[in-house]
Formats: structure tokens, C-alpha cells, sequence
């Protein structure tokens, strides 16, 4: 009886725990063929980039998944069950990144940054050298369309940085 409770107990702590980690998140569908993302699998310390540029309003977007040897700022990489991707497109919260970036294109650089910030942000704490410290981070996610039909689907968090194409 006292392991059944334990199993349940861990049962719901496992649901909750990925609860909290893809409540608020975006996971952005990227076909290789179609898309404009560029994979590295040399020494480069980013392994996944994507750049949407939108001309008329002067603003560039760029997501990128890096990783470098013991560092904070490092993005993660999540498997998740085959049947939460099926639940996150139901809420909503799995879309084409095609059809995302559209809907983004009217959006001055201004209301990008508040866009990201109020749906996507938040911020990371941790210590360094005992002193707290403190960086933005999102809930984006990239997740290839080709993994989709996989029982673990990788999803690669994404750092943003949005800029001006040219200085005014």
C-alpha cells in the first residue's frame, strides 16, 4: 500500500512538472526542406538557427538553440511524449512557424519586444561567485516537423533576438 501511494505521489509529480513546463510555451514547427534553418554540427557553440526578416517594418528576428560547455546560458532539450505534442496542438500552443511569423509581420519592433515579453519571457535566476544574477529567457521552443510522428519528440528551446535591419 505505502508504494502505491509513493507511485502515485511520483505519477502526479512527473504530470505537474511537465504542466509547468509547457503551460505558457510556443513550440514552432520547422520543415527542413521549406524553412530558412540552418543546422551546425561542427565546433560551433549554436546548433540551430532561424531568421525572419521583415523588410517593410525594419525589424529582424533570429531564434537560435546553443550550447556551451558549463554555462548558464545554455538552451535545453526537452522529449516530450508524443501524446503532449497531440494535447499542446489542441490548446494551441503548437503552430507552423511559417504561419506564426506571418501573424508577426504587421507588429512595429517595439510591439515585437512587447509581444515576446508578455506571452513567451520570463527570467532566470541563479548564482554566480554568490552573487544573484538575472537574464531573460523564453518559452520558444523548435520542434522538426520530420520528429513529429516519433514516441519522444525533441523540442530545442530558442533563445530571440529582435533588431533593426537598418539604424534610423
Amino acid at each position: 500500500m505505502k508504494n502505491c501511494i509513493s507511485i502515485i505521489i511520483f505519477i502526479l509529480f512527473v504530470k505537474c512538472t511537465f504542466a509547468q513546463a509547457v503551460s505558457k510555451s510556443l513550440f514552432l514547427v520547422v520543415d527542413r526542406r521549406i524553412d530558412s534553418i540552418i543546422q551546425e554540427n561542427g565546433n560551433s557553440n549554436v546548433k540551430i538557427k532561424y531568421y525572419h526578416v521583415n523588410k517593410r517594418k525594419n525589424w529582424n528576428l533570429s531564434l537560435y538553440h546553443n550550447h556551451i560547455s558549463n554555462s548558464v546560458y545554455n538552451n535545453y532539450k526537452y522529449s516530450l511524449p508524443k501524446e503532449m505534442i497531440t494535447e499542446l496542438k489542441r490548446k494551441g500552443n503548437l503552430e507552423d512557424i511559417q504561419l506564426f511569423m506571418a501573424k508577426l509581420n504587421d507588429f512595429t519592433i517595439k510591439e515585437l519586444g512587447q509581444f515576446f515579453s508578455k506571452h513567451y519571457s520570463y527570467y532566470y535566476e541563479y548564482l554566480e561567485k554568490n552573487r544573484k544574477k538575472t537574464f531573460k529567457r523564453y518559452n520558444i521552443f523548435i520542434v522538426f516537423k520530420a520528429d513529429l510522428d516519433k514516441t519522444f519528440v525533441p523540442c530545442y528551446e530558442v533563445a530571440l533576438l529582435k533588431s533593426r535591419i537598418e539604424v534610423q
